[in-house]
């Protein structure tokens, strides 16, 4: 066919064009960092990265929540820590009262100090970290909505001699059978509740309130603390029910396992050395302080294990952030160097059309008519 002189410039302009499309495209990619501006440039690379993004904001936010778990659970194990020393400290109390040499004076100068250590009991199970309690659960200091009694607000208080949690009384289940304690009773009847304690020999028309209510409330206040949702589908208690640490289990005189509350204990020590009680009075009375103590360092043993739980998820967090910002890199950054060699190809390559079209469309009918 007939080539004529504007087909030459009309096919010279569009590859320029295309040049110079080609060139801004690779000039974009080495300003922005970026292999793509929009979706169409690559749809694949931008599913990628917008997953990785997401996986990114996730991670994100877990890693702030582990960190703050961990804030809680520290200071969870420094006031276990605290209450098992309370405990350790009686207990060696009493082995000295214990002594046949001691006299009155000295009891009562052991009551004295049993006696602070059982108010600082109370006060160290009414820690507080931020707006919450540590071990109240998710009772908020200064709240009017649990202010009974006018108690203060306070999770844990003394009343008549009794230690009470949100106006629950906890020394009345001092002697239950444990039992009562250890079995989950969420999905019992009112009758195999009635039935069970009157098996084991337990009157459930002694406490308040009375009947299968008052066990039920106990259990429910015990499952009352605060979860953090550490990953994804885990959920982790950073909080400890102060229940948990004041009620523990030991034998009683006949070897059957009983529920004893370790203000109760700390009480009776102090009842029997401010009234000079014999020695082996005061005796009966270690050997459920070493149980509570005990069970303290279990529960802190327990803190201290949830706490290395998080440090690994902590770390894991932390290799999979490394991963997945590896893959945005992989999706989105571009190799500078092949943009620059790939942008200097192209600038040649417009550098030689240009040459060459100038030489096409610089012959006009006048050359060739001379």
């Amino acid at each position: 066919m007939r080539v004529t002189n504007s087909m030459l410039v009309s096919n010279l302009m569009r590859n320029l064009n295309l040049n110079m499309r080609n060139s801004d495209k690779l000039q974009n990619m080495m300003a922005s960092g970026r292999k793509f501006a929009n979706i169409s440039d690559d749809p694949t690379a931008l599913i990628y990265s917008q997953a990785a993004r997401n996986k990114l904001a996730r991670l994100s936010h877990y890693q702030r929540t582990v960190s703050t778990a961990q804030d809680w659970l520290v200071q969870a194990e420094s006031g276990l820590m605290e209450l098992q020393g309370v405990v350790a400290s009686a207990y060696e109390s009493a082995v000295d009262a214990a002594n046949d040499g001691k006299t009155a004076s000295d009891k009562e100068a052991i009551a004295k100090v049993i006696n602070q250590l059982r108010s600082h009991f109370v006060d160290t199970l009414n820690a507080t970290f931020g707006d919450k309690y540590v071990y109240g659960g998710y009772n908020t200091p200064g709240d009017p909505q649990f202010d009974l009694a006018d108690r203060g607000s306070k999770a844990f208080t003394v009343e008549d001699g009794n230690l009470m949690f949100n106006g629950f009384n906890l020394s009345q289940f001092d002697g239950m059978p444990a039992l009562l304690l250890d079995r989950d009773l969420s999905q019992a009847s009112d009758a195999d509740i009635d039935a069970l304690a009157a098996s084991l020999g337990f009157d459930l028309t002694a406490i308040s309130p009375s009947g299968a209510a008052g066990m039920r409330m106990l259990h429910q206040l015990r499952s009352d603390v605060l979860t953090f949702d550490v990953g994804p589908g885990i959920s982790m208690p950073v909080t400890m029910n102060g229940i948990d640490l004041v009620l523990f289990t030991t034998n009683d005189d006949g070897g059957n396992p009983v529920v004893r509350n370790a203000y109760s204990v700390l009480t009776d020590l102090y009842v029997a050395t401010s009234t000079d009680a014999p020695a082996t009075e005061i005796t009966k009375i270690i050997k459920p302080l070493q149980d509570s103590q005990n069970h303290l360092l279990a529960r802190t043993a327990d803190a201290g294990g949830r706490v290395r739980r998080l440090e690994l998820l902590e770390a894991r967090y932390e290799q999979d952030q490394i991963n997945y910002r590896q893959m945005l890199s992989d999706a989105e950054d571009v190799d500078m160097a092949e943009v620059i060699m790939n942008l200097r190809m192209a600038e040649a390559v417009m550098q030689a059309a240009m040459s060459a079209g100038a030489r096409i469309i610089q012959p006009t009918l006048m050359d060739f008519l001379r």
